[in-house]
């Protein structure tokens, strides 16, 4: 249960830098109902497999939301670490050019 929690987790950091909201949303939905499935398959009550299911879609989703943040984080940072090498390099270079 805590690997496959764990994967989930993992799989929605991912995610959250590589696909849109609507196509991690149905993927995410559809994990949980499969997930809920095999917890009531297993023998839980239908309540317990329904909390199961939702527990999963909020990790997942938790899991979205940070990987969304953590890819605009490092985009940004990435750009500014770019535009203020851009400035440096131009006035080096004119500088050199009226020496």
């Amino acid at each position: 249960m805590l690997i496959i929690t764990l994967v989930a987790a993992l799989v929605s950091i991912a995610a959250g830098a590589f696909i849109r909201a609507w196509a991690f949303a149905i993927f995410a939905f559809l994990v949980a109902i499969g997930f809920g499935g095999v917890a009531f398959a297993d023998g839980s009550s239908v309540i317990a497999a329904t909390l199961s299911g939702v527990a999963i879609l909020a990790l997942m989703e938790i899991g979205y939301v940070a990987g969304v943040f953590l890819s605009g984080f490092v985009r940004r940072s990435a750009r500014l670490r770019e535009n203020r090498s851009a400035p440096d390099n131009v006035a080096a270079t004119s500088e050199h050019q009226q020496s």
